[in-house]
């Protein structure tokens, strides 16, 4: 009788054991879902305020600047230097809609659009190398995207904060495993900070990591500068392209 007991208290403790583990996995896709859910509506909407900046307000500038240069041909009583700062204007709008929605990734493929992030970020106190290694011109466009605003957030995260003088990007392929590497020399940061109260930028390369069954190393000391090392699976955005 006792054993039967023991079984039985056994059977129960396995079944309650396994109970739990299918509300974490139910509790995990419900997650994963809820991210896709955001990414995607996150991506729609910066494709939309890209395109109403470059096509509306950009538009609406370019035309302004070309009535003045026509009437400045016969009174350029200060006009020259309003057009001047208006044209400015008009380069830092299309550089603010070029990063919220990258024509060059549907027109040229991932490796040279993100070349041209690399030339766009670059400042004159930060050089940024870019290392590409076998990327697939056939990775679907989902995932290119996804790369994408992972390296947008990492350099833009590293030029903000970090202050360097040297950035070096390096994106790889080995089969269906992508790996992205940004290095700096700037001043560094304590991870255990990043830990407890994550930025924004560094939450959404969290989610999009995750998303794609990644994983995400850090090294980073104060004033040893920082390397961050991500792998991802290509075939991940496909799996679950029907999801939502």
């Amino acid at each position: 009788m006792a054993y039967y007991y023991k079984s039985v208290k056994k059977l129960s403790l396995q079944e309650e054991i396994n109970h739990n583990q299918h509300l974490k996995e139910i509790e995990q896709k419900h997650h994963l879902k809820l991210v896709h859910a955001m990414l995607d509506a996150e991506e729609r909407e910066r494709q939309r305020i890209g395109r109403d900046l470059h096509d509306g307000l950009g538009g609406m500038l370019a035309g302004i600047k070309m009535n003045l240069s026509q009437q400045s041909k016969t009174d350029n009583r200060n006009l020259d230097t309003v057009i001047n700062r208006l044209d400015e204007s008009v380069k830092e709008l299309r550089h603010i809609a070029r990063n919220m929605m990258p024509e060059s990734l549907l027109k040229i493929g991932l490796e040279d659009a993100l070349h041209d992030l690399c030339e766009l970020l670059q400042i004159e106190d930060t050089r940024i190398e870019f290392q590409p290694i076998n990327i697939d011109k056939n990775l679907p466009l989902a995932m290119q995207m996804h790369i994408y605003r992972i390296v947008q957030e990492l350099l833009n995260n590293a030029i903000r904060h970090a202050k360097p003088s040297n950035i070096i990007l390096q994106c790889s392929q080995h089969q269906n495993i992508v790996h992205i590497t940004v290095e700096d020399d700037g001043c560094g940061f304590d991870q255990e900070l990043i830990r407890e109260k994550p930025g924004i930028g560094f939450s959404n390369i969290k989610n999009r990591v995750e998303y794609l069954k990644g994983n995400i190393d850090i090294e980073s000391a104060k004033n040893e500068g920082t390397s961050i090392n991500i792998e991802i699976n290509a075939d991940a955005g496909s799996d679950r392209s029907g999801e939502g």
